[in-house]
Formats: structure tokens, C-alpha cells, sequence
């Protein structure tokens, strides 16, 4: 279970940078299914599409926003 959600938020990553038409590094991550790319020196803010992760507070968020930044904080991603 957990290497197809790992596989999951990598190919929504990719796939919703690729969607926008720009490139950046990821800052910040906000929650385990929001992350924030800096983009022309302004952080933008890309919430995964089909992905459901608890929001700060609920059980597992911690879990579920230390699995994003393992995968994706400080990476550069361009389409």
C-alpha cells in the first residue's frame, strides 16, 4: 500500500507541473497533498489532484506530509 501511494503522489507531481507551464523547486510542503514550488521568486502553491491526505490535526497527517517531503522538498521539477 504504501509504494502505490509513494508511485501515486510522484505521477500527480509530475503530471501537475507538467499541466502548468513553468518550472521551480519545491519549498515547502504544507500537507501531505499540498506543496508550494517556487516559481519566478514567488512561492505557487499546487495542491495534488486524486489525492486525499488528512489535513493538519487529523490522524496520520504528520505521517502523511512527512512521506511528501521525503519524495519531493528541495527538488526542481521543469516540464
Amino acid at each position: 500500500m504504501k509504494r502505490l501511494t509513494i508511485c501515486s503522489v510522484l505521477f500527480l507531481f509530475s503530471y501537475s507541473l507538467a499541466a502548468a507551464d513553468f518550472s521551480g523547486s519545491v519549498v515547502s510542503i504544507l500537507d501531505g497533498d499540498t506543496l508550494e514550488v517556487l516559481h519566478d521568486n514567488r512561492a505557487e502553491r499546487i495542491r495534488l489532484n486524486g489525492i486525499d491526505c488528512p489535513e493538519k490535526g487529523q490522524a496520520y497527517s504528520k505521517k502523511a506530509k512527512q512521506a511528501a517531503s521525503a519524495l519531493v522538498f528541495g527538488k526542481e521539477k521543469s516540464p
